[in-house]
């Protein structure tokens, strides 16, 4: 009797243990995911602001120096940026990409306004990918992708969403810099209508991802209301698509200032962003 009994402390206790031992992991990993969806947030606004910059200061450059102010209030909402990573800092620092995104941005937000119209456009596309990598990045290494079999898809938030946002942030930089000097060449309605059939392509792949998602089995309550207020800005996408190929390439002179082509093009970014932060708000309730 005493054996069995000592038998069946064991097994309990071998029992309670795995339980302990599961809840702590399980608990670890909830907590990591949290950081990461508090970076995937703070990096969120860190690259609307640089989006931001790259087409304000791309119509500085080509002529409109009214722009100017406003290239100056994006640079200290960057910095504010910084500031709000501060608590993640130590855990990205090390991460070099973060890094180069870090001293790359120091070094050309000062130097910008000496750069030649394309290289200031180089710099940007380039500094901006990295931080899509890094956003990619965080999202693997905090297991955001695989949380539970129905978040299956969710990674279109940070992949496909904010690949489009950037098509459109693209073109508005482009186009901004076209309004400001008047008109555009060759080489730049070139590059305007391979922006403008990319990002048609892009919206299309968001659209198939979330669809897919849906029918794959994942949650209606994390995809569906994703999928919908996405085809609700396929009309104020395709309107800016329209307006690029008329009013970029008029012949009888461009009729719309800068600022207001600026803030357009943003009207349709906008809507995308704000997507990716209800995204990851109902992702939080599953971690």
């Amino acid at each position: 009797m005493t054996f069995i009994m000592l038998a069946a402390i064991a097994i309990f206790s071998v029992i309670g243990l795995n339980y302990l031992v599961r809840l702590k992991t399980r608990r670890r990993l909830s907590a990591l995911r949290r950081r990461g969806i508090y970076k995937l947030e703070r990096l969120k606004k860190l690259l609307t602001h640089m989006q931001q910059h790259r087409g304000l200061s791309n119509g500085e450059l080509n002529g409109d120096s009214q722009l100017k102010c406003r290239v100056y209030d994006v640079v200290k909402m960057v910095e504010k940026d910084w500031e709000y990573l501060e608590p993640v800092k130590n855990d990205v620092a090390n991460h070099d990409r973060f890094m180069g995104i870090y001293t790359h941005w120091n070094r050309l937000k000062v130097r910008y306004s000496g750069l030649s119209v394309r290289n200031n456009l180089e710099q940007h596309n380039r500094l901006i990918m990295n931080l899509l990598y890094l956003i990619e990045d965080v999202a693997e290494s905090h297991q955001l992708d695989c949380i539970r079999s129905d978040s299956r898809g969710s990674e279109v938030i940070w992949k496909e969403l904010l690949e489009t946002a950037e098509s459109i942030g693209q073109v508005r930089a482009l186009g901004t810099g076209i309004v400001a000097a008047g008109g555009c060449d060759s080489i730049q309605r070139i590059r305007v209508r391979f922006l403008n059939e990319k990002i048609k392509r892009m919206l299309k792949e968001l659209i198939t991802g979330l669809q897919c998602s849906l029918d794959n089995g994942s949650s209606r309550e994390l995809i569906a209301p994703l999928l919908d207020q996405v085809t609700k800005t396929e009309d104020s996408i395709n309107e800016l698509i329209t307006l690029n190929e008329t009013e970029l390439f008029s012949q009888q002179g461009i009729k719309i200032s800068s600022e207001d082509y600026f803030s357009l093009a943003s009207r349709c970014i906008e809507p995308l962003m704000t997507l990716f932060d209800e995204g990851l708000n109902r992702l939080k309730p599953m971690l």
